[in-house]
């Protein structure tokens, strides 16, 4: 069954238009009740068995309006905001994991692949952009990783199967991720699945633990990527899903090499497929890895 029409607003945006429409509206607050009204009305007729594919069509874009609505709010460029690329109807489905510090302005032309290909696209950044803000929780990965089970469940009420892909430390999230949802397939891309401490933030952290009121935003990236990859190895050990991971040719120094000794010796045991890149091809995937990336997806 489906909800009638008149309960589905138009003021929710079409997708597959540009590749970052804008807002059909401007960002005020009464339209933001707007759409947190009609998200509420949707869900609720989706948990009341009016599941058809038009009210969650309607669900998912209401939910994606209310993110962009928020990443205006954080002055997000416009190219880099989250979008979304659908199938006339429900299908197999790609969810794309932004790297930390970046948005979604070099995943356009990956998402336009995948969505050639056949299936349904929702890319996004996390709250990993940027940890200048004060009052974050010391766990900002942790973060992270919610926002990310967020949009699994936004995308699965348009998606037969979902699929992850994630990029630099979206890698260890999207396998985070992997233990908490069904996932059908994780990609990691120049992934950062493996990280210590320096000397230096030892000692910063240790002065952390000491006096912890003296410090008024969390840890920086070294102890973000650090908690966030503790339990990458573990995770990848309790779900079935394939991995596939994509390394640059080069040999890679500091977290990134860790990264990439981790990775082979996961590809050893058999835990995951490995896939060398030209160096170099961080800005932009070659098509012939991003034709490879697809052949993967598509056999899962």
């Amino acid at each position: 069954m489906s909800l009638p029409a008149a309960a589905i607003p138009s003021t929710i945006p079409s997708v597959n238009q540009a590749a970052a429409e804008e807002s059909p509206q401007p960002p005020r607050p009464e339209y933001d009740n707007e759409v947190a009204h009609t998200i509420w009305e949707l869900e609720r007729g989706v948990r009341r068995g009016y599941g058809g594919e038009a009210t969650r069509l309607a669900l998912l874009k209401a939910h994606v309006e209310q993110m962009r609505l928020f990443e205006t709010r954080l002055d997000i460029p416009e190219a880099g905001r989250s979008f979304l690329r659908l199938q006339d109807r429900s299908a197999p489905s790609v969810l794309v994991l932004a790297g930390e510090e970046q948005d979604c302005s070099g995943l356009q032309t990956l998402g336009s692949r995948l969505h050639r290909a056949g299936f349904g696209v929702l890319a996004t950044s996390l709250a990993y952009r940027r940890l200048d803000r004060p009052g974050l929780s010391p766990f900002y990965w942790q973060t992270c990783l919610d926002e990310a089970e967020n949009r699994y469940d936004m995308l699965n009420h348009y998606a037969t199967r979902i699929a992850v892909i994630g990029f630099g430390l979206g890698a260890a999230i999207a396998l985070h991720l992997a233990t908490r949802k069904r996932v059908n397939a994780v990609v990691g891309v120049f992934p950062i699945l493996d990280a210590k401490l320096g000397a230096t933030d030892q000692l910063r952290t240790m002065m952390r633990n000491l006096a912890p009121r003296l410090f008024k935003t969390p840890p920086k990236w070294t102890m973000q990527r650090r908690l966030a990859t503790t339990g990458v190895q573990k995770a990848t050990s309790q779900f079935a899903a394939p991995i596939l991971v994509l390394v640059e040719e080069r040999s890679q120094k500091g977290d990134a090499g860790r990264s990439q000794r981790f990775v082979k010796q996961l590809a050893a045991r058999g835990g995951a497929q490995l896939q060398s890149v030209p160096a170099g091809a961080a800005d932009a995937l070659p098509d012939a890895t991003i034709d490879t990336l697809l052949a993967f997806l598509k056999q899962r």
